[in-house]
């Protein structure tokens, strides 16, 4: 239900200011203030954000959930400091499948130091083409595996919006299954030493960050480097090393509109286990095809999103994105483009924070093709 509750709001026969009504009703049961409201106005009242979750795949059957967005400031932190966040979601399937992941982003006073990361356990299945941006549906296989990834940041700020830090990364894929049988392998066959693998390494990590909000930024720029070097000797089974290019732009076009901009790189050097190769695809990066769906050593991908509200609690955006795998720069080519356009529409969950519920429709077009429907709390980028 809550895949069609803003399209519902939207073809109520009722006045505007009924169904605006109607549309605060609905979201007020979504956010919870936790604790005292401060005595100090100026003081932010800690809310979670409450949000079902509940869609259809054939290789999932049903799932649902829910997806929690904790949002709050430390204490001693005034209006300079911006709102950290803690979002959660928790999916399960009729075929005891199972999502969890986090990822948070706490702001200390006066934002003198950043503590931002990310916590997930997956064990869900997955449709896999192998490496290289040529691949085909005739590439495609059913496999199924459990990821449990931890990554914390600690950054601290050396000048105005320029924070320089690290932290380390354990990440390790096991129990690596195939779903369907293919001419080489019957089903239930273990891939365990072709896709198991465990990363361990330090991260390094520098960015400048003038965003106004991290969860929908409407003005500022981002520009987050990371350099993560993994080894045998942190106990992992494989040397090599990811490195990690965010760039992201935003800017004010009238009362009611905002352009966005992303560009996104990531190459991975050394013997990356191939669940650690750089990928495209999913509800961020090239949107329209599947998770995952290109992956090699390097990737760029690019994209522009216009969000324009339409009216209070209400709004729609329009996005582009193209991009590409490669084993390095010299196999990239315009001519091997995948290309990513849609739309999509926004209703606000918590206005003081405007964030928002995000209902987005991709198609993917080039010399592959596919279509992604994705909803979730706060924006692609």
């Amino acid at each position: 239900m809550l895949r069609f509750l803003p399209l519902l709001l939207l073809t109520l026969p009722c006045t505007g200011v009924r169904a605006q009504n109607l549309l605060d009703k609905v979201t007020d049961l979504m956010e919870f203030n936790l604790g005292k409201p401060p005595t100090d106005t100026s003081r932010f009242q800690t809310k979670v954000v409450l949000a079902p979750i509940a869609y259809y795949e054939p290789l999932t059957s049903f799932g649902f959930g829910f997806g929690a967005n904790l949002l709050f400031k430390p204490k001693g932190a005034g209006p300079e400091t911006r709102t950290s966040n803690v979002p959660i979601g928790i999916s399960y399937t009729l075929k005891n499948q199972v999502f969890f992941t986090s990822g948070y982003t706490v702001f200390f006073p006066e934002e003198r130091w950043i503590f931002r990361g990310n916590l997930d356990y997956t064990d869900f299945p997955r449709d896999y083409f192998g490496t290289g941006n040529g691949t085909t549906e005739e590439d495609r296989s059913e496999v199924t595996y459990q990821q449990f990834l931890v990554e914390p940041l600690l950054l601290r700020q050396v000048a105005k919006n320029v924070f320089v830090g690290g932290g380390f990364r354990y990440d390790t894929y096991y129990s690596a299954e195939l779903l369907t049988e293919t001419d080489e392998l019957p089903a239930g066959a273990s891939l365990q030493d072709s896709l198991g693998s465990k990363a361990v390494g330090l991260e390094f990590a520098a960015s400048y960050d003038s965003r106004n909000s991290v969860l929908n930024a409407q003005k500022g720029l981002l520009a987050e480097f990371t350099q993560g070097f993994y080894g045998q000797n942190f106990g992992g089974n494989n040397v090599f090393q990811l490195t990690k290019l965010d760039l992201r732009g935003y800017k004010r076009t009238g009362p009611k509109g905002v352009f966005g901009l992303n560009f996104f790189g990531r190459y991975a050097a050394g013997d990356a286990p191939p669940l650690e190769l750089s990928e495209l695809g999913g509800d961020m990066l090239l949107r329209g095809f599947p998770e995952g769906r290109f992956r090699d050593r390097l990737a760029l991908f690019a994209q522009g999103e216009y969000r324009w509200q339409t009216w209070r609690g209400v709004g729609f955006v329009f996005f582009g994105g193209l991009g590409q795998v490669g084993s390095g720069a010299a196999d990239l080519g315009l001519r091997e483009l995948r290309y990513s356009l849609g739309t999509g529409l926004r209703v606000t969950i918590i206005p003081s924070e405007n964030v928002n519920l995000r209902v987005d429709y991709g198609f993917g077009l080039g010399k592959s093709s596919g279509s992604g429907f994705y909803l979730g709390l706060g924006e692609a980028f």
